[in-house]
């Protein structure tokens, strides 16, 4: 064989054998890389599930904190409103069950069961539907 083929033969098999190394370490390189991106987003979901757990489980107790005391207050409206006279005042009520404001209130009274009526001088008056059943048979 002639020195100058051998020497090109040489030449390309070199240039073969850095190509496949420069294909080879780039693809290592390419697979750490994935590697270190896959864990690393992992982490980061991770992470921000688990702020999104910390974060539903507290608002889940406000809720919960919130809708106890509107079922208590529910509760004590149904029983004020279960005694006595059949129906009572909104003011009554108001002084009785604290801590909502008028139309906060109204919307409990609804929720126990009540229903409003309008006494003499337009005062608002409140009672329960099973209490109160004939004179709502009169607005038909």
């Amino acid at each position: 064989m002639d020195d100058k083929l051998f020497a090109a033969v040489v030449s390309a098999v070199a240039a073969l054998f850095t190509g496949v190394l420069s294909y080879v370490a780039a693809r290592l390189r390419i697979q750490a890389d994935v590697s270190s991106q896959t864990d690393r987003f992992r982490h980061d979901i991770d992470q921000q599930s688990r702020q999104f757990d910390s974060a539903l489980e507290l608002q889940q107790d406000r809720l919960r904190t919130e809708l106890r005391t509107q079922f208590m207050a529910e509760e004590a409206i149904r029983e004020l409103l279960r005694s006595a006279q059949p129906k009572r005042s909104f003011d009554v009520i108001e002084r009785r069950v604290g801590g909502f404001d008028g139309n906060a209130l109204r919307q409990l009274l609804v929720r126990a069961g009540a229903v409003r009526f309008y006494g003499s001088n337009d005062r608002e008056l409140w009672g329960l539907r099973e209490r109160n059943g004939a004179d709502l048979e009169g607005d038909r």
